[in-house]
């Protein structure tokens, strides 16, 4: 089976499970344009979950695409990213039960480079890329409702959910009318960086 076939059938699989939900559809409340419309509270995400993703991360200096698996566990406070991209494969693991003040993360990442018999390791504090997203998560940052969406990888429309992570990075958090996350978008201010994480095949 060649790679677009595989990840079509992968991808045909994550749809699957969201519309096979016993979930209630959005109300019509929930639509910007309705008569009906009224701000929504925001939701108490299901937080412990396991998910393929691929993300695209650009600025100036970059485009970088990479692919793989995450594990987001707020109870054990880490989230585990597996990725490949440009021939190696990484694993990075985040504990969140030790940052610094300036909310940098602590970071072990093992990278196995393509045709190196050894992999390096690294470990330091870093901004990353994966943030651990909690179940009240949107509740603690006064998340505002940013509409009713489509996703890449979804067949229905999810709930834009827009915060300031940190206090700093503007966050778009997209979840189900199951309340699971299937990804989110960020803008770093510093580097003028933009990042689109798309989720599917998401185990909670």
């Amino acid at each position: 089976m060649h790679f677009s076939q595989l990840l079509s059938v992968l991808l045909a699989t994550g749809v699957l499970a969201v519309r096979a939900s016993n979930c209630p559809p959005f109300p019509s409340s929930m639509t910007v344009f309705s008569f009906e419309f009224k701000q929504p509270d925001p939701p108490v995400i299901k937080a412990e979950f396991k998910t393929n993703f691929i993300q695209h991360k650009w600025n100036h200096n970059l485009s970088h695409i990479t692919t793989g698996y995450i594990n987001n566990s707020p109870s054990q406070s880490f989230v585990r990213a597996d990725e490949a991209f440009d021939g190696s494969l990484v694993s990075s693991y985040f504990n969140y039960a030790n940052t610094t003040k300036e909310g940098l993360v602590d970071n072990i990442m093992t990278t196995y480079g393509h045709g190196s018999d050894e992999p390096a390791m690294w470990r330091g504090f870093v901004n990353s890329n994966f943030p651990l997203f909690p179940e009240d998560i949107l509740v603690k940052y006064g998340a505002v409702f940013g509409g009713l969406v489509r996703r890449k990888f979804n067949e229905h429309p999810m709930a834009a959910w827009n915060m300031l992570y940190q206090g700093v990075i503007p966050v778009t958090v997209y979840v189900s009318n199951c309340n699971v996350m299937v990804g989110y978008d960020y803008f770093s201010p510093g580097l003028r960086t933009r990042v689109i994480t798309e989720y599917f095949n998401i185990q909670v």
